[in-house]
């Protein structure tokens, strides 16, 4: 059988994690400190509510106001888009890695690029002429891998064991 998924990708799944979760608590700090810094300078000054202190301290607000509003748009940004996708591509691997697991026997009719979209994460998919003991017919089965990953080589028409989780392949060998 030809791994087409393999554990070593789950390593990398979760390291992945790991770095876009330490790139977000370092740019917390970053914040933070700057929040403190703001916030030391800001009790230093003397008191006084007019002249050179009070354009001071509008200075410091209107700094501080402006990093907390980038801060919290990046926040929303990245860990809406980038964690979130990232820890839903851990998932799938996770899954992959300790589902339950079944094989077939299917011909093999044609790729399809069509983009679609399982929990977050982003597939392409073989199709599959499979037949159905229940209803005693043929019906087309799309099996679907990572769409980043290219295509694995199967010829056209060609009868092929494959071992899915989830609809997801993990491995395959070409019979005939």
């Amino acid at each position: 059988m030809v791994e087409y998924y393999t554990d070593a990708e789950l390593n990398s799944a979760k390291k992945q994690k790991k770095k876009t979760l330490i790139i977000y608590f370092i740019v917390l700090g970053v914040y933070v400190a700057a929040t403190l810094a703001f916030l030391i300078y800001y009790l230093t000054l003397p008191y006084k509510g007019y002249g050179d202190t009070a354009s001071k301290i509008s200075r410091i607000k209107a700094g501080h106001y402006s990093l907390t509003a980038v801060f919290v748009i990046f926040s929303f940004i990245y860990l809406g888009i980038v964690y979130k996708r990232v820890r839903r591509y851990y998932k799938i691997c996770v899954h992959l890695s300790t589902g339950l697991r079944e094989t077939t026997v299917a011909n093999f009719i044609e790729y399809d690029e069509t983009l679609q979209d399982k929990d977050g994460v982003d597939f392409k998919s073989l199709v599959f002429l499979e037949w159905n003991k229940y209803k005693k017919d043929f019906y087309e089965r799309k099996v679907l891998v990572f769409y980043e990953k290219p295509f694995p080589e199967i010829p056209e028409q060609a009868n092929v064991s494959f071992v899915t989780q989830g609809n997801v392949l993990v491995s395959y060998e070409i019979l005939s």
